[in-house]
């Protein structure tokens, strides 16, 4: 029943990290460790002479701040209707995006995050997660001119009915470049078999995972990526912002792999579609053409996180 438990606490949470946070790669989330990632998209055309491009480094950190359990794992009997977990950790995250238009010089957009989140859980009262992000996206000449910090955060319940239809509901709030945006959160995962799993969440995201064995998965999934600075210039707090946003849908395929003790590679060939660049303080838009990706990401284990062995022992 433990074991259950905190699969579903994991599985349930990083879907909520991935769709709001928009994360690079949910599994390390709840192991102390480090991912390094690259997605690489092919130009996009804007009309018949000038192309878009935006290439992504990117880097997270996973540090676990306290775990608890309810009872100890030698005391635990399966007769008992509440067992208990909950854990506090920290996610530092740090990307740097190198945006290209034809006949444009642009900067490069580097993006800090740190993250706090909280989740408590028992059989009888379900699951609560709270978390609370801060970030900003600046170019050189905006981190010391008009610096703006960004906050995202999100709280959601998550009902555990029967561990193949489990389904949560929250709300999120976004502040990004002086714009408040207050979401709602809803969705369900679903579990057909041993090794076919599905989930959905309001309003864009959609994923099959696949498992073919304890070291290899596979996901089919779409979800909406609407938080990409372009470029940077002025700020919400001067009444002179000028960012400029690129959104997209992405539809992909990704294979997960996990070699050795510590270390998981995914690999995600896609396609990027309705994709636009916007003027999130301003009137300016323009249409991007489609264009295929290709992004990579391995993650290294410490290995210390309890909820991470837990989760590791039962995938």
């Amino acid at each position: 029943m433990l074991k259950r438990l905190l699969f579903i606490i994991i599985f349930s949470s990083v879907t909520f990290v991935e769709v709001v946070a928009q994360s690079f790669n949910v599994n390390s989330f709840f192991n102390a460790g480090a991912t390094l990632g690259v997605d690489h998209p092919t130009p996009g055309a804007i009309d018949d002479s000038t192309d878009f491009q935006m290439t992504k480094y990117k880097f997270q950190f996973v540090k676990p701040l306290r775990t608890r359990l309810g009872i100890a794992l030698k005391d635990f009997n399966m007769k008992k209707a509440d067992a208990k977990a909950s854990q506090i950790f920290l996610a530092t995250k740090f990307s740097v995006a190198q945006p290209f238009i034809t006949n444009a010089q642009l900067d490069n957009i580097y993006k800090g995050e740190i993250e706090f989140t909280a989740i408590t859980a028992s059989i009888r009262n379900g699951i609560w997660v709270y978390a609370a992000n801060f970030y900003a996206e600046e170019s050189n000449a905006s981190l010391n001119q008009s610096f703006t910090p960004n906050f995202r955060a999100y709280t959601a319940y998550i009902n555990i009915r029967n561990l193949k239809m489990v389904h949560f509901y929250g709300a999120t709030l976004v502040i990004n470049q002086g714009r408040i945006v207050p979401l709602p959160l809803v969705g369900f995962r679903a579990k057909f078999n041993a090794r076919t799993k599905l989930e959905f969440i309001v309003p864009v995201h959609l994923k099959l995972n696949y498992a073919l064995n304890r070291k290899v998965n596979f996901d089919l999934a779409g979800y909406f990526s609407g938080i990409n600075a372009v470029s940077r210039e002025g700020s919400v707090l001067q009444n002179d912002d000028n960012t400029v946003n690129l959104r997209e849908l992405k539809t992909y395929f990704a294979v997960n792999v996990k070699f050795g003790r510590h270390y998981k590679l995914k690999v995600e060939t896609g396609y990027a579609f309705l994709r636009k660049l916007h003027g999130i303080n301003t009137d300016f838009k323009q249409d991007v053409a489609s264009a295929p990706y290709i992004s990579f990401s391995l993650n290294y284990n410490f290995g210390h996180s309890v909820f991470g062995s837990f989760i590791n022992g039962v995938q």
